[in-house]
C-alpha cells in the first residue's frame, strides 16, 4: 500500500502535528474518497508512539483498524461491539466503551489521539469525548472529516433558527478544536482522478409544502413523508431504476421505514437497511450488496458516514432535506474510483441539486482567519440561517438587495400576514413559494409579488 501523491503531505503535517509540544487540538479536513483511514494508518505507523484512534461506529473501527495491520502494523481494539477489549500501544476504540475508562490510559501514558469523524461528537463539555480526554489528560488531539460543520442554534425575533457553523469558529458553546491543519479540497482529488465523475439527473419537486422542525434545522418527518407521497415520488424510484439496468449497484434513500420496505418490495433484487434492522442482517445485507447479489439497498438514515463501497455506480435521493452535510455525505458514498466503473449516476428527486448545487462544486475557504464553506456560483453555506442559504456570495456579495437607479439599496417589507413588518427575505423559503401560489395578488402588494420572485430565482441559480 503506498499514498498517493495528495496524501503524502497531509501524512507530514499529521506527524508533525503529534510531535510539536502544547498544541491546540486541530482537524485535517479531506473528502471523501480522500482515503482518511489510510491518512490515520500512515500517521500512525511513522509516529511510532502511543495512540489511540477513535471512531463513532463499529463499521468505521473495522475499516481503520483493517488499513492500519495491512501495513503489517500491530494494534488492538476496544470496543463492546466489537467483542475485544484490549489496549495496546496501538488502540482503536469507540467512545462508547472507553468512556468508563480513561483512568487506565492516563495510567499507561497514552496521550495522543485521533478521532475520525470527529464531526459527529457534541461540543459541549459534558458530551462523552470531552469528558474522556479531560480524564484521560490527553495532550494531543487530532480530528479528521470531510464536513468539519455543526448545526448551532440561535434565537431570533421569530424564535430559534439553525446555521451551520465551522467545528473551529468560536460560538456561545466554544470550539474543542482550534485550528484547521490542513484542507483537501474536492476539486484537488478531481483533477488527480481520484474522485469518480458524478453524472447528474435532477427532476421538478414542488419544496412548498415542506416545514422546517423547531430549531429551523431540517424539514420535518412528516412534512418529508408528506411530500414523498404527495408526488409520487415512490412510483418515479420505482421507474428510475428499472431505467438504470446498466448500474451494478444503486443505493436508495427515503423518509420512513416504511415507505422503505414498501419500495423494496417493488423493485427487483432489493434489500432495506435502517437504524432497526438486526445487526446479523444488516450484515448480511451488506455483504450481498458488495457482492452484487443484492442490486438495489433501500436506506432510512444509515449508510451515510463510513459506508465504503468502491464499486458502487448510483446513488438516487427520494428523501428532501435541507442539511448540505447529509447530501454530501449521501452523494459520497459512490465518488470511490473502482476499475470496473466510469462514473456515478446521482438521480435527484426532491430537489437537492437546485437547492445546493453540485457535490463536487463545494469547497473551504479562509478569509481573515475564519474558514467558511461554499458551494456553486460561490454561494455561502456557512453562517447563515439555514433560509438564508445561497443569498450571499464569497466576496461578500448581497443577493437580497435591490439597488436603485440612483444607487440607494432598497429593503422590501412585508406588509400584511404572519410576516408582517419583516424583511420579503428574511421569510422563509417555503413560505414565500406558497404566497406565490396562494396569495391574490394585486397593485396593492405587486412589489412584494416581484421581490419574491426575484428571491426564488436567486435561490434556484
Amino acid at each position: 500500500m503506498k499514498l498517493r501523491e495528495n496524501q503524502l503531505p497531509v501524512v507530514s503535517m499529521g506527524v508533525e502535528f503529534f510531535r510539536t509540544p502544547k498544541i491546540k487540538p486541530s482537524i485535517i479536513v479531506a473528502p471523501t474518497a480522500f482515503g482518511k483511514s489510510i491518512v490515520i494508518a500512515f500517521i500512525v505507523k511513522e509516529l511510532k508512539e502511543k495512540v489511540l484512534v477513535i471512531q463513532p461506529s463499529k463499521e468505521l473501527l473495522e475499516q481503520n483498524y483493517e488499513k492500519f495491520t495491512t501495513l503489517g502494523g500491530e494494534a488492538s481494539i476496544y470496543s463492546a461491539s466489537m467483542g475485544e477489549k484490549e489496549i495496546g500501544d496501538v488502540t482503536y476504540a469507540t467512545i462508547g466503551s472507553i468512556i468508563k475508562i480513561a483512568h487506565r490510559f492516563r495510567s499507561l501514558g497514552i496521550t495522543k489521539v485521533i478521532i475520525d469523524e470527529c464531526d459527529r461528537y457534541p461540543r459541549n463539555p459534558t458530551g462523552m469525548l470531552r469528558r474522556f480526554i479531560d480524564a484521560s489528560r490527553v495532550t494531543h488531539v487530532l480530528g479528521l472529516t470531510a464536513t468539519p460543520l455543526k448545526l448551532q442554534t440561535n434565537m431570533g425575533d421569530d424564535g430559534p433558527f439553525s446555521k451551520l457553523v465551522m467545528l473551529t469558529n468560536r460560538s456561545a458553546k466554544g470550539a474543542f478544536f482550534k485550528h484547521i491543519l490542513c484542507v483537501s479540497q474536492i476539486q484537488d482529488i478531481v483533477k488527480l482522478n481520484y474522485w469518480t465523475p458524478l453524472v447528474y439527473q435532477s427532476y421538478e419537486f414542488d419544496s412548498g409544502k415542506l416545514v422546517y422542525n423547531s430549531t429551523k434545522a431540517d424539514y420535518t418527518n412528516k412534512s418529508m413523508e408528506k411530500a414523498y407521497e404527495h408526488q409520487n415520488i415512490e412510483t418515479k424510484i420505482v421507474k428510475k431504476a428499472k431505467e438504470l439496468s446498466d448500474r451494478k449497484s444503486i443505493l436508495i434513500a427515503v423518509p420512513t421505514v416504511a415507505q422503505a420496505t414498501r419500495l423494496a418490495g417493488l423493485i427487483p433484487d432489493a434489500a432495506v437497511v435502517h437504524g432497526e434492522t438486526k445487526k446479523k442482517e444488516r450484515d448480511r445485507i451488506i455483504t450481498e450488496f458488495k457482492s452484487q447479489r443484492i442490486r438495489v439497498v433501500v436506506q432510512v438514515n444509515v449508510l451515510t458516514v463510513g459506508f465504503d463501497y468502491p464499486q458502487l455506480d448510483c446513488v438516487i435521493t427520494g428523501r428532501p432535506t435541507s442539511s448540505i452535510t447529509w447530501w454530501y455525505q449521501f452523494v459520497g458514498r459512490g465518488t470511490r474510483i473502482h476499475d470496473d466503473k466510469e462514473n456515478c449516476m446521482v438521480v435527484d428527486f426532491v430537489g437537492s441539486v437546485q437547492r445546493f448545487g453540485k457535490v463536487e462544486e463545494l469547497y473551504y475557504a479562509e478569509t481573515d482567519e475564519r474558514w467558511e464553506l461554499y458551494g456553486s456560483g460561490k454561494k455561502q453555506i456557512t453562517g447563515l440561517p439555514m433560509h438564508e442559504i445561497g443569498l450571499f456570495l464569497e466576496d461578500g456579495t448581497d443577493l437580497g438587495e435591490i439597488v436603485t437607479e440612483d444607487g440607494d439599496i432598497e429593503k422590501v417589507y412585508m406588509t400584511f400576514g404572519k410576516y408582517a413588518t419583516k424583511e420579503v427575505r428574511s421569510i422563509p423559503h417555503y413560505y414565500r413559494k406558497w404566497m406565490l401560489s396562494n396569495i391574490t395578488w394585486g397593485p396593492w402588494n405587486i412589489k412584494i409579488k416581484n421581490e419574491i420572485e426575484r428571491l426564488e430565482k436567486i435561490q434556484n441559480n
